[in-house]
């Protein structure tokens, strides 16, 4: 499909759970495919779960995951698709990491600790950089840096930044690995200039041409469900941001030392936002990039 339609982008969030968690084979051959590329090995899923929040929440929204993923060995994983990712994006990740591995249930007399599985906390992020460097995908695991050794645990966070594929959507279709090609078939679904490059991905990835099955299958009924979904996520963002820009605006006044330096820094977030500028776009201009 691959349209301009905004409603259908896979990085919205409605769109990306109604493709990876409908109830049809399509969509389960889907997650299975895109859970395989990144955990770097096949597995077959046994459940799935969706979890949306309260939607006149915001703090809810901060601290829920997208998808809950069971594989038919006990392993665990958490997807989560963050838009628009706040300052501290890479807490929310250890935050998702840690509640995941310690919601296993060991309590019963034959368990011991030898009995956790392996979780998986698995972030798409779309939007400003979290990380520092270059690579679009990094696998974070316990270990002493100083001494370079693991700890051998079974906690995995894997962050896949699709704002840095610059380079690699510049290849060939073929000479994609598995996670590139689900990495750019994200970052680029919306793109006119890639609608060609995204055709041959789908017809190499039997799991991405399962996902474009899904979005070709939604009925009208669903297209402005999606819609809805879209729009109350727009809202949802817009008032994280109002939270986070009175807070930095807080701040910045503070620093000035001055009431009236607290005032005048809200004001003039507030009326930056409200002029229809992003809170990237506001936080250069003001100088607290």
């Amino acid at each position: 499909m691959y349209t301009t339609d905004p409603c259908i982008d896979i990085c919205q969030d409605g769109v990306f759970k109604a493709v990876f968690t409908k109830d049809c084979p399509p969509s389960r051959a889907a997650i299975t495919s895109l859970l395989s590329a990144f955990v770097e090995r096949e597995v077959s899923i046994l459940t799935i779960q969706t979890n949306e929040p309260p939607i006149d929440d915001v703090r809810q929204h901060q601290i829920r995951f997208d998808i809950s993923v069971k594989f038919d060995n006990g392993e665990l994983a958490d997807i989560e698709l963050t838009v628009n990712p706040k300052a501290g994006e890479y807490l929310r990740m250890e935050y998702y990491a840690a509640r995941l591995f310690a919601g296993q249930d060991i309590r019963s007399a034959d368990r011991t600790f030898g009995d956790l599985k392996h979780t998986w906390q698995i972030s798409f992020i779309a939007g400003r950089p979290v990380f520092k460097d270059a690579a679009w995908f990094h696998k974070f695991e316990y270990y002493d840096p100083k001494r370079g050794i693991s700890l051998g645990g079974r906690t995995a966070i894997l962050g896949i930044e699709l704002n840095k594929l610059g380079e690699t959507v510049k290849k060939p279709a073929e000479a994609m690995s598995r996670q590139e090609r689900w990495a750019v078939y994200f970052g680029y679904y919306t793109d006119p200039g890639r609608r060609k490059l995204l055709r041959e991905i789908e017809a190499l990835e039997e799991g991405i041409g399962m996902a474009e099955t899904v979005v070709k299958g939604f009925t009208q009924h669903e297209l402005e469900m999606l819609r809805e979904i879209s729009e109350h996520r727009r809202q949802m963002d817009y008032q994280e941001d109002m939270i986070e820009m009175r807070k930095e605006a807080w701040a910045a006044g503070l620093a000035e030392g001055r009431a009236e330096g607290r005032i005048e820094g809200q004001k003039q977030l507030l009326d930056l936002l409200e002029g229809g500028k992003s809170l990237d776009e506001a936080r250069r201009i003001l100088g607290l990039a």
